[in-house]
């Protein structure tokens, strides 16, 4: 077997990233754009010692749960995996790949009670990181191909809102006009980087020219053209990030139009959100989940309550309103001081937020802790934090999780001690290979 040699092949199953899988004398090719059951003529791009990657060079027999993709570009860019599936299959898909990680890398036999989907899986991304790059000599926008960073230009995206996309095009064509540059990551050289743009559920927006220079060339020109175009633009920052490597936001920020900060609504509750802020990207589907945590926590007003890696306070606050107290930790200063402030701006207060590791800092509540919430980022909790919950003896756990493989290995830590009782799945990012997992689990009697 070489690269650039043909073969025809058929697709077994897809792999976490949504890549159809095939075979050549059991040797794995993995092939973007192959559903399961789908037949092509497949040529070899590269070869790994234990795997390799092919690309369809003709479709010989396609799956029942193909779909055309509204998007041009899907398949050249790298931002969504599943657009060629059906919504439903989707889902299913999603599923399968989430028992089969447990059972793989938690020996664990979980079954997933549901998969909670949306009416409408487009157009639902309230946070967009746009990257400007200098290629060939022109200012490009838009996103990056599979496994690249060359950028496929933006002209139209179905999972961000539109009035997004414009943002970006029109702050593409002042840079032309203004004859501004964009960044060249090899020479590290050029003004703007990336363009954040977030909404609320209000349909208010704020923009965040990331730059790596303090100048802004043509600043009221540039911010008094944005707003008149987009009178929904309540905020526009520069970010400076003079700093190499792939780290989007730098230290330092300032207002150039409007207010410091958006407020956004969720569950009832209000919230603070700057340009720093982590907070859930897909409102509908993040209403939804917050309701699950609120159902699988089911607190009375006698428990204490450990929400660890906080955050902004979200889940915080909404299980402060059943519970006698609620202490939050969170390691990032900015989003424990957000988290303060809108406590203060939704009248709760029973609830407490602790500056640190959530390993470290659950040891400084001294109270009897009824359950521990915890929404880690990728890497899953730490070892330690798992041993603390189980020393402790806390009688509920709901585990909410963006990667189900972390999941899966702490799930299997804590299962000596804890039955898993049930696992719901969250589809906040349609058309793309990601989930989101909430596992509720109960101390075991001895």
């Amino acid at each position: 077997m070489k690269a650039h040699e043909r073969y025809r092949l058929t697709c077994e199953d897809l792999n976490h990233e949504g890549l159809g899988v095939c075979k050549i004398d059991r040797f794995p090719i993995f092939v973007p754009g192959l559903l399961p059951s789908e037949e092509g003529i497949v040529e070899i791009e590269e070869l790994k010692r234990n795997y390799g990657y092919g690309r369809v060079v003709k479709h010989l027999k396609s799956s029942p749960s193909r779909v055309e993709p509204i998007c041009p570009v899907f398949g050249e860019c790298g931002g969504c995996q599943l657009m060629h599936m059906d919504y439903s299959a989707q889902l299913a898909f999603k599923k399968k790949m989430a028992e089969e990680t447990f059972k793989r890398l938690g020996h664990l036999d979980i079954r997933v009670q549901e998969v909670i989907g949306m009416d409408y899986p487009y157009h639902f991304r309230n946070k967009v990181q746009v990257p400007f790059r200098t290629e060939t000599g022109e200012i490009r926008a838009g996103f990056f191909k599979r496994n690249t960073h060359e950028i496929v230009p933006l002209e139209e995206c179905f999972i961000q809102p539109e009035a997004a996309t414009e943002v970006v095009k029109t702050v593409k064509n002042l840079l032309d006009e203004y004859e501004l540059s964009a960044y060249d990551e090899e020479a590290h050289r050029g003004w703007l980087r990336h363009l954040l743009i977030r909404k609320t559920v209000s349909g208010e927006y704020m923009v965040v020219f990331i730059t790596k220079e303090k100048e802004f060339p043509q600043e009221d020109l540039i911010v008094k053209t944005l707003i008149s175009r987009f009178p929904k633009v309540k905020s526009v920052l520069q970010n400076i990030n003079p700093e190499k490597g792939n780290v989007i936001l730098g230290e330092e920020s300032r207002v150039l139009h409007g207010s410091r900060y958006l407020i956004d609504e969720l569950c009832g509750l209000r919230f603070r959100i700057s340009e720093k802020s982590f907070f859930q990207t897909n409102h509908v589907q993040t209403e939804k989940m917050y309701k699950k945590i609120l159902e699988f926590a089911s607190p009375s007003a006698e428990d204490v309550i450990l929400d660890g890696y906080s955050g902004v306070g979200t889940i915080s606050l909404l299980l402060a309103g059943k519970a006698r107290k609620v202490y939050g930790i969170e390691i990032v200063p900015e989003a424990v001081r957000d988290a303060k402030v809108n406590a203060e701006m939704n009248g709760i207060k029973n609830v407490f937020f602790l500056l640190g590791k959530t390993e470290e800092e659950i040891a400084t509540i001294r109270e009897k802790i009824n359950t521990a919430v915890v929404d880690p980022p990728r890497k899953g909790c730490d070892k330690s934090l798992l041993e603390a919950i189980i020393k402790r003896r806390i009688g509920k756990i709901v585990y909410v999780s963006c990667n189900v493989a972390t999941l899966a290995r702490d799930l299997e830590i804590l299962a000596e001690h804890y039955e898993v009782c049930k696992t719901i799945l969250f589809d906040m990012f349609p058309q793309t290979s990601e989930m989101e997992a909430v596992s509720l689990l109960r101390l075991k009697n001895d």
